[in-house]
């Protein structure tokens, strides 16, 4: 691991702007499912173990859609668009530039353009640049997804597109592109934004939050194990690693990340080759992938070559 212990950024935190009606309407709606569902897994997850499980393996695959801002519509309006079908799915993709690709990977109930301010520096550091809404997530088909079903999405881009020159994850896609690289993808740079650790913290978490019970969460991660396959879920338990497939990786984390605590992605700088690590403050799980300094700290890694600051 080689870590970068210089690189700290503080930033003032800023009000938080006025939220869109229609966003707040879903947010309520998702604030009263969320507490029947606590109920129902505190009745009945002693109880009926296998039954709660099932519904939690549900709600764990669901997905949300969020309206995006108008910076993103300008972005797709700039780029070129196609469906790309995987197994019987259409996947929304857009496209930037010509030269060596990059490839931006959303997280959970993200969208493809959450990434959108990669892009211009990007281009003017001469790449392309590709992004994609996942199954059931944004322009896509679908209401729910799960690893694997993401993994292959990024295989079927790598082979279309590919080899990648650089992909860039956030949060939950970091664990989406790994599980690409594991089953044969390869790309020469990999930068982690807000990565989470192994799927085991995850669930864990997940279960936390959803006040479900020691008894329906075993039968919950053996519906999972099931799912994406024993193999996988064995070497994505604790952490992602990455035993060939990527020369360099890069992973970012803001310690006062609400939603995915920074040292999870300590520990995956620990365990991949040459990983090095920036550790912020002020930015959150969001604000990251938004701001001046770490976009240029990311094309910096990117182009090894003699750059112009391409934000400028």
């Amino acid at each position: 691991m080689v870590t970068a212990p210089n690189i700290t950024f503080k930033f003032a935190m800023t009000p938080t702007s006025t939220k869109r009606q229609q966003t707040f309407s879903k947010q309520r709606s998702l604030s009263i499912s969320a507490k029947l569902n606590h109920f129902g897994f505190q009745m009945l997850g002693q109880r009926l173990p296998g039954l709660m499980s099932w519904w939690a393996l549900k709600l764990w695959s669901r997905t949300h859609r969020f309206p995006a801002p108008n910076h993103e519509h300008r972005m797709q309006l700039r780029a070129s668009e196609y469906l790309l079908t995987v197994k019987a799915i259409h996947i929304k993709v857009w496209k930037w530039g010509n030269g060596p690709s990059v490839l931006l990977v959303h997280g959970w109930n993200g969208r493809g353009m959450q990434l959108g301010r990669l892009v211009d520096p990007l281009l003017r550091a001469g790449y392309q640049v590709i992004t994609f809404d996942g199954p059931g997530h944004g322009q896509s088909d679908g209401q729910q997804t799960h690893l694997t079903q993401i993994s292959d999405v990024i295989q079927a881009l790598s082979k279309q597109h590919g080899p990648f020159h650089s992909a860039i994850g956030h949060s939950f896609g970091v664990a989406c592109l790994s599980a690409a690289i594991s089953n044969g993808m390869t790309v020469q740079n990999l930068i982690a934004i807000s990565s989470p650790g192994g799927l085991s913290n995850l669930i864990g978490r997940y279960c936390q939050a959803m006040s479900i019970p020691m008894e329906t969460e075993q039968y919950l991660r053996q519906r999972l194990e099931k799912r994406i396959g024993s193999e996988l879920w064995q070497r994505f338990a604790d952490s992602y690693p990455l035993d060939s497939g990527v020369e360099r990786s890069l992973i970012i984390h803001d310690k006062d990340d609400k939603w995915v605590d920074w040292h999870e992605s300590e520990q995956l700088s620990q365990c991949w080759p040459e990983a090095e690590l920036i550790l912020t403050e002020g930015l959150g799980h969001q604000r990251i992938l938004r701001d001046p300094a770490l976009l240029r700290e990311i094309i910096s890694f990117i182009d090894l070559g003699d750059l112009c600051d391409p934000l400028n």
